[in-house]
Parts: structure tokens; C-alpha cells; sequence
């Protein structure tokens, strides 16, 4: 191939790539496969169309990335020393595969209208669910998980109710932060619609306790990080005050905080159950990570070294071997220290870009996406469960390019290729 058709078809594949980010927005939260191919398209795009100095020089300041490639790069190096079989290896290659894969993210999405579109897709995904979530209370919908109609029933339209419920909640944060910063009444009215229907659907029509804990996380966050003043004292009583009144509206939330106490104080004896399988996990899990606190016993060796630690009837079962329930403790037993500190350093990266940010919005947001994911991975392991994975770091990326993103007086040659600075 010639040199001006390479360079002709280069700049092909980099206007083809944004539509390809765009519709991974879009498609994630309701098609786990749908975005595992995306992402492969989007991969190939990035390859084929070149300009990986220009690319480099967009995340090279990106602490974010810098853990990302850091955490992958403590994956690569533990496969060295794992005792653990290929098929468990390779299950950890793929699944943390997201991480290098949102510095690919974060070299594409260097626009603010490509930024602003790829959320504006997900929140249009999430008005979807939240719309199929309600209207599965009276109409049993093909596509929807649950077929349960009635008000104090669970409802989910894909995946499960916990990794919806997660997405759900940052909805919440988003519509909030719509409403603070919308220009007329009406989109003030439409965006305050959104949040609390968003809300209900996670109170009163899931079972999910994630869900209601993360909720109040990201109540949290919008009044703690977006507002200031008498303004943040009122919307805190407010709060409050709406937290008791859901404890008395919805028996479902009382009966699952009722169950969760009930499973703490019977965990020595059940195991099995939610809160008490975690509990057992939380005990035995950090006595593996001691055994080799400084390199860990390397990639994939979780699932086959805890088992030397059970000390139940019921044996080493799948709800043990599976992940311990805590990202924290996962890395740690894997990858020791360093990975360990990595995952610290990519939280604390989150948080120390969203104190560089001049947007509020984009402020508000990323402080909130590094709450919910800090908080979500003391009970479960997000960055392994492969729909939280996605979102995770595909809404990490987009929201750490926002902040780090030039200003169009400084556009770069990438972005006058694609395009994306008009």
C-alpha cells in the first residue's frame, strides 16, 4: 500500500473510532457481549489508525492511567510465580484486561463533545432500565430479568439487580448534577424527575443493599462536593430526613437491613448466607495475603491457595474460591503489597485529578465514581465482576479525560485528524 492511501485509510479508522466509543456508552449497561465486541472494534480502530506519540502525550500526565498500566503490569509479572493452573491465569489476563484497555479510552476521548456524547449515552442506556424497571411493576417485558410485577417485589432488566443498582446510583449523581447546573425549569424539573425515580427503583423495587448503600454514597457526594453553604446543611437534614422516610415507606428495604443484621450476628454459625460468607472471607483471606505480603502468591492463586485456610464443615466451595468479596483483599493475596498500593494509588488518582478540575461537573462526578467504586469494593470485587468492570473503567476513562482534556486553543494534530476539537 502506497503512503498516501496507508495515511488516507490511518485517518478513516481515527473518524470511525469516536462513533465506536459512543456506541460502547451506549451498549454496556444492557449487553455484557455487545461490549466485549465494541471493545475489540474499538482496539483494532486504535491500532490501524496510528499517531501513537500524539495519543501518548494525552494520558502521559494521567496518574489514573499510570495505576492502570501499573495494576496489569503487576498481573503480567505474577503469572511468572503462580502456582495456579492456566485456566485460572488466563481468566485473570482477560478480565483485568479492562485496565490497559481504558488508557486506549483515554487517548481517543480528547473532546469535549466526544466526552459529553459518550455520557450522554449512558445516561440514554440508563433511562432505558430505569424506564423498563418501572414499567415492569404492571407489564411483563421480554427483555427484563425478573418477572415479578406488583410495587414490593425486586425488579431487574439485565444482568443483575446489584451491578444495575451500582450504575443506578451514579445515574443519581448524574441527574442531581444535571439539575444543579441546568438553565431553565424545566430541565431543573426533568432531571429532579430522574433522580428520584432512580432513586425509588433502587429502594423500592430491588432487593439489592449494595444498591442501597451506594445510593446513599452518592447522596452523599452530591451534597458534601457540589454544594456549599446553608445550601449543603439543608440538603444534608433533607436527606436524612428522606432516609427515614424510605425506612418507613418500603418494607423491602426493612426487611433486607433486618436480614443483613440478622446474617452479621449469626455469621459465625451460617456462612453461607450474603453478609456472613463475607465475613468468613474477610477472616481467612488476609491470613493468605500475610503469607506473601511482598509479591503476593501471583496471578490466579487465590482461587486454589484459600482453600488451605477453610476450616468449615461445608468444604471449600465455589462462593470461597470464586474472589474473597473485597478488591482490596483480592489484590492483595495475588500481588501483595504492590498491588495493594497500586489499587490505592489508582483511588487516590481519581481523586487528586477531580481536585485539579475546573468543571464542577466534572469535579463532582469523578470524586463520586471513586466513592462508589472504593466503597463497592469492600463487598464485593469490581474490577473482576465483569459488568461492573465495565463500567468501572470505561466511565474511569471517560471522567479522568474531562478533567485532563485541552482546551481547544491547544488542539493537537490527533485532534485535528478526527476532528474531535471543532
Amino acid at each position: 500500500m502506497k503512503w498516501p492511501d496507508l495515511h488516507k485509510h490511518m485517518k478513516l479508522y481515527a473518524a470511525l473510532l469516536p462513533a465506536a466509543i459512543t456506541a460502547l456508552f451506549l451498549f454496556f449497561p444492557v449487553s455484557l457481549a455487545l461490549a466485549s465486541i465494541l471493545m475489540l472494534v474499538i482496539l483494532v480502530l486504535w491500532l490501524f489508525a496510528g499517531n501513537f506519540r500524539e495519543r501518548w502525550l494525552t494520558v502521559r500526565d494521567n496518574p489514573v492511567a499510570w495505576a492502570a498500566l501499573a495494576m496489569y503490569g503487576l498481573v503480567l509479572i505474577g503469572v511468572l510465580y503462580s502456582p495456579a493452573d492456566w485456566d485460572a491465569i488466563s481468566l485473570h489476563l482477560t478480565k483485568y484486561l479492562k485496565l490497559p484497555f481504558a488508557v486506549v479510552l483515554m487517548t481517543v476521548i480528547i473532546s469535549d463533545r466526544l466526552q459529553q456524547r459518550c455520557l450522554d449515552a449512558f445516561m440514554w442506556a440508563m433511562g432505558f432500565v430505569l424506564a423498563s424497571t418501572w414499567l415492569n411493576v404492571w407489564w411483563d417485558l421480554p427483555w427484563s430479568k425478573t418477572h415479578n410485577q406488583g410495587w414490593h417485589v425486586t425488579h431487574h432488566v439485565f444482568g443483575d439487580y446489584i451491578t444495575q443498582n451500582i450504575m443506578m446510583a451514579f445515574t443519581v449523581l448524574v441527574a442531581l448534577v444535571r439539575m444543579l447546573h441546568a438553565t431553565t425549569v424545566w430541565q431543573r424539573v426533568g432531571w429532579a424527575a430522574v433522580s428520584l425515580l432512580a432513586s425509588v427503583s433502587i429502594t423500592h423495587l430491588s432487593e439489592g443493599r449494595t444498591g442501597y448503600l451506594l445510593l446513599c454514597v452518592m447522596l452523599a457526594v452530591f451534597v458534601f462536593a457540589a454544594l456549599r453553604g446553608p445550601s449543603m446543611w439543608f440538603a444534608a437534614i433533607l436527606g436524612a430526613c428522606l432516609t427515614a422516610g424510605v425506612l418507613v415507606s418500603s418494607d423491602l428495604v426493612r426487611e433486607r437491613v433486618v436480614l443483613a443484621y440478622t446474617e452479621v450476628v449469626r455469621a459465625n454459625e451460617e456462612k453461607a448466607t450474603s453478609v456472613g460468607n463475607r465475613v468468613y472471607l474477610y477472616r481467612i483471606t488476609p491470613l493468605l495475603a500475610a503469607e506473601e505480603p511482598l509479591l503476593g502468591h501471583g496471578t490466579g492463586a487465590y482461587h486454589s491457595q484459600i482453600c488451605r485456610f477453610v476450616d468449615i464443615p461445608e468444604g471449600c466451595h465455589g462462593w470461597i474460591t470464586w474472589h474473597p468479596h473485597n478488591q482490596f483483599l483480592f489484590f492483595a493475596a495475588d500481588h501483595g503489597v504492590p498491588g495493594f498500593a497500586a489499587y490505592i494509588f489508582l483511588l487516590l488518582g481519581m481523586v487528586w485529578l477531580a481536585r485539579r478540575a475546573q468543571a464542577p461537573e466534572a469535579r463532582v462526578l469523578l470524586i463520586g465514581l471513586a466513592a462508589l467504586l472504593a466503597v463497592n469494593s469492600m463487598t464485593n470485587s469490581p474490577l473482576w465482576s465483569a459488568r461492573e468492570s465495565h463500567f468501572f473503567t470505561y466511565m474511569m476513562a471517560l471522567l479522568s479525560s474531562r478533567i485532563l482534556a485541552r482546551p481547544a486553543a491547544r488542539q493537537t494534530p490527533l485532534q485535528h485528524q478526527t476532528g474531535q476539537g471543532r
